[in-house]
């Protein structure tokens, strides 16, 4: 049951981590990659084919839920869940801002939250993840992989059922086709 609810909070205490304005506001570079990228629909950013076949499994449905429309400097977002025919589940929840609110320091309050929350579940540290995004990293026994793709875009992806020992690298590659 505290599991459950680390993974209901989780997104968001990491939203509220990342929300409100910050310096360092447009970034041309994140405008251009992310044009198109709809975080209000995060089933559409990640289909559920590609999801099933990394999980080696065929996704028999996917729901949309916690759908946050932008407005001014409020950041959208939405987050879905796939459930899959032999019964496992995913999550990814998806945001992006319209200002550049990714700084080094809403990244680092957002590791510290998520490092404080799981001491009550687990003792497995969490794994920076080089080389995905602007910052990433890994939380084991949840198997979750927080992505800060750019100034604007974030993502956390839950592979909760994937097999421990495939998790973290399964969530980078799927991530890196959300990226697109």
């Amino acid at each position: 049951m505290k599991m459950k609810l680390f993974l209901m909070l989780g997104p968001a205490l990491t939203l509220a981590a990342c929300g409100g304005p910050q310096a360092g506001g447009k970034n041309e570079a994140s405008d251009t990659i992310a044009t198109g990228w709809d975080a209000t629909d995060a089933c559409k950013l990640l289909d559920k084919a590609v999801l099933g076949a990394a999980f080696g499994d065929t996704v028999a449905e996917t729901s949309l839920a916690f759908v946050h429309q932008p407005s001014g400097s409020e950041a959208a977002t939405s987050e879905c869940t796939y459930r899959l025919d032999g019964g496992g589940t995913a999550t990814l929840m998806a945001r992006r801002s319209p200002i550049g609110d990714n700084t080094p320091e809403a990244i680092a309050q957002t590791r510290k939250a998520t490092e404080s929350a799981m001491k009550a579940f687990s003792d497995k540290p969490i794994e920076d993840v080089p080389g995905l995004g602007k910052a990433a990293f890994f939380v084991p026994g949840i198997n979750q992989m927080n992505v800060f793709l750019d100034d604007r875009r974030f993502v956390i992806l839950t592979l909760g059922t994937a097999p421990s020992d495939r998790a973290k690298p399964m969530a980078a590659d799927l991530v890196k086709k959300i990226a697109h």
